[in-house]
């Protein structure tokens, strides 16, 4: 009765523990959620923009965009969607609450390993093991990054739980439920594709432990084989249907290349074990987005802890529960070691619940080697080791705490460059587009809007047209509706000043937050009505096909030398909606060329905006002021040379036909343009 009494008793303080240390995970990994990380990077937002779609009906079982990605982790984000709204940091407060789930589920894991161990391993493992979770720079790291790889410890947790609580009790229900989480780790993260493969290897240690296969052996596998297959179902076939999805990431980033020799292939594998051990306990990741740059995954006491569990568990390697942990850590380590690009720290995350474990082993092993060993000797000096150790320990996860609390929200969330690195800019011109009228034309350069930060932010706000000012300005010859641009004036540090020039009736409606001694962006609103005051120094007027009218263009200069630059602007003006996108030819002409065989000296071709604004999305009265560089080669002879201009379709090489300002067809298909003259050395 007692020591029912007793069991009773620990497992009511060991929850309360859980509960404690569960609420210190909560606190690190939601602190300061709205603001650290500063904005959506690319990756991150991917997800926000998934989980609008899923939320407006689609259904996804696998994302083909992004370079491909499993369907789960948006699922989760949308929830977040629903229940909150779209936030900036949904995605980051959903890989919090998995970060802070995986805690009890690392603590499960472990509890079931040691489920047969006694003294301080079988009682408080579990409980270290959560511990080092919590406080885990590592994992908070990526629970604060918005990205799928953090479901991986999680359902890696909660499948070898379940299979370790049926392969001890024997119960159906938990091969049920190995089975049923094994299939849907496979909508997480790739490197859950191993799992299969370690659930297998669990069998196998157990089934050789007892010295014999039994049928209730083969009947629990094949029950954790169809749950998991058919919860897989759904994704299996659809790697069946699209060729290439189930493999082509991970064939981008293999180390392995195939015009290579055995050599240069084994010696890769060996760099990739080597940076993936290194990793763990003496350099980390440089990228400062996933890092703090060069930081372990492990700080010098947990490694000593885990270097020291690994050890333990050599030693120990005959029990299937040691065998399995380091059947782990070498299993899930292959996608870190196999991989070329991408962070260590999370091609290897599918490790860190083992990791963590392990840790526990080294933690609480030698205490209950120096507890049996006090209980022989019974002298003070075991006594002090005992206190010793007790305090080492303590002092070490003390530390830890600090030291993941200082590199995280001290040193990595006080760099700076943050903004740029998490692109706290595009999502706040995300941000302000959602709070523009929904009639507002808006304009945006030299940002694409097809940036997920954007179109997350702007909660997927249509009709935005992009524009690259750094080669290009676009305008509508008369607003009919108030239109707004905004201008990252850091990047394009032309437009502004052209569209006080173009619309001095505008005025600047709003600037962004201040980066590097000058706001991100600005908006510069132009009134309904205002017409375009354009005025290129050379007019000219002609039309290719009625839909394109050349209005004039401008010269940097009338006289050049050899190898100078010409700097042609030509000023362009929809005539009607096209759906080609037609390529703009600039060439120079002049004397015959021994090098082209004809009068061609130079020459610039380009869709609209170096292709940052193709004629496919121009609109009808859209003025398109477009720049070209055609360079004067250095054996140009001097003389008189003439500019001319025109249009084709890339795929055919056509050109379209022009006409006069009168309607008249040209006899060329390309437009005359200035004379320059190129002058020769002395001249």
């Amino acid at each position: 009765m007692s020591l029912l009494i007793h069991e009773r008793r620990l497992a009511q303080l060991k929850l309360v523990v859980l509960l404690g240390i569960t609420l210190v995970a909560a606190f690190y990994r939601l602190y300061r959620i709205d603001t650290i990380p500063p904005g959506n990077r690319y990756d991150p937002a991917y997800y926000g923009v998934d989980a609008l779609e899923i939320l407006e009906g689609e259904r996804p079982i696998f994302l083909s965009t992004n370079f491909g990605r499993e369907a789960l982790f948006s699922y989760l984000v949308a929830l977040c969607v629903a229940a909150l709204g779209p936030i900036s940091y949904s995605m980051y407060l959903t890989s919090a609450i998995v970060g802070v789930l995986t805690v009890p589920a690392v603590f499960l894991v472990a509890e079931e390993l040691f489920a047969e161990e006694e003294g301080a391993l079988g009682e408080f493992g579990g409980l270290a093991a959560a511990l080092t979770t919590a406080i885990s720079y590592w994992h908070l790291n990526w629970s604060r990054f918005g990205v799928r790889a953090i479901l991986l410890p999680l359902f890696a947790s909660l499948t070898v739980y379940f299979l370790w609580r049926g392969l001890r009790t024997g119960l159906k229900r938990h091969f049920v439920a190995t089975g049923f989480f094994l299939g849907l780790g496979m909508y997480t993260y790739q490197a859950a594709r191993i799992l299969p493969l370690l659930i297998v290897l669990g069998f196998g240690y157990v089934i050789i432990s007892r010295r014999g296969l039994a049928r209730r052996d083969v009947v629990n596998l094949a029950i954790v084989t169809l749950v998991a297959l058919l919860v897989f179902a759904p994704l299996g076939i659809y790697f069946a249907t699209h060729p290439g999805s189930f493999s082509s990431r991970i064939e981008q980033a293999s180390i392995f290349d195939a015009s290579q020799g055995l050599a240069v292939n084994l010696r890769a594998l060996g760099d990739g074990f080597m940076d993936t051990l290194l990793n763990l306990g003496f350099y980390g990741d440089q990228e400062p987005t996933t890092n703090l740059p060069g930081r372990p995954s492990l700080n010098g006491f947990l490694f000593v802890l885990f270097s020291l569990g690994v050890f333990i568990s050599l030693l120990r390697i005959k029990r299937p529960a040691y065998l399995f942990l380091l059947t782990w850590l070498a299993v899930m380590s292959i996608p870190a070691i196999i991989s070329q690009y991408g962070p260590i720290a999370k091609r290897a995350i599918g490790t860190f619940p083992a990791i963590m474990t392990v840790i526990a082993i080294g933690a609480m092993v030698p205490w209950d080697a120096l507890n049996r060993w006090a209980a022989r000797r019974r002298s003070r000096w075991t006594r002090i080791l005992k206190a010793l150790w007790t305090i080492a320990m303590a002092a070490g996860f003390i530390y830890s705490a600090a030291l993941t609390y200082h590199d995280y929200f001290v040193v990595w969330a006080g760099d700076p460059d943050l903004f740029t690195h998490f692109e706290a800019g595009p999502t706040a011109i995300g941000q302000y587009v959602r709070t523009l009228p929904s009639t507002e034309n808006v304009y945006l350069s030299p940002l694409s809007p097809a940036h997920p930060s954007i179109v997350y932010n702007s909660q997927q706000r249509a009709g935005i047209k992009g524009y690259d000012g750094r080669h290009c300005l676009v305008v509508p010859e008369q607003t009919v509706r108030s239109t707004t641009y905004i201008i990252v004036p850091g990047e394009d540090a032309n437009s502004l000043g052209l569209l006080h020039a173009y619309f001095p009736q505008g005025q600047i409606a709003y600037e962004g937050a201040v980066h590097y001694q000058q706001p991100y962006f600005v908006a510069y609103r132009v009134p309904e009505g205002s017409n375009a005051v354009v005025a290129p120094s050379h007019l000219a007027s002609a039309s290719w096909e009625n839909k394109i009218r050349l209005l004039g263009y401008d010269l940097n200069a009338d006289v050049f030398g050899p190898g100078d630059t010409i700097h042609l602007t030509l000023y362009l003006q929809a005539l009607e909606e096209m759906d080609q996108g037609y390529t703009a030819f600039t060439h120079l002409l002049g004397p015959d060329n021994p090098a082209t065989g004809g009068p061609l000296w130079g020459q610039h071709d380009s869709e609209p905006c170096q292709r940052a604004y193709p004629t496919s999305v121009w609109t009808v009265g859209e003025i398109v002021r477009d720049q070209f560089a055609i360079v004067i080669p250095a054996d140009a002879p001097p003389g008189e040379y003439q500019l001319q201009t025109g249009l084709y379709l890339l795929a055919t090489m056509t050109r379209l036909p022009v006409t006069d300002a009168l309607g008249t067809p040209l006899s060329s298909d390309a437009v005359p343009l200035g004379v320059i003259q190129v002058q020769g050395d002395g001249e």
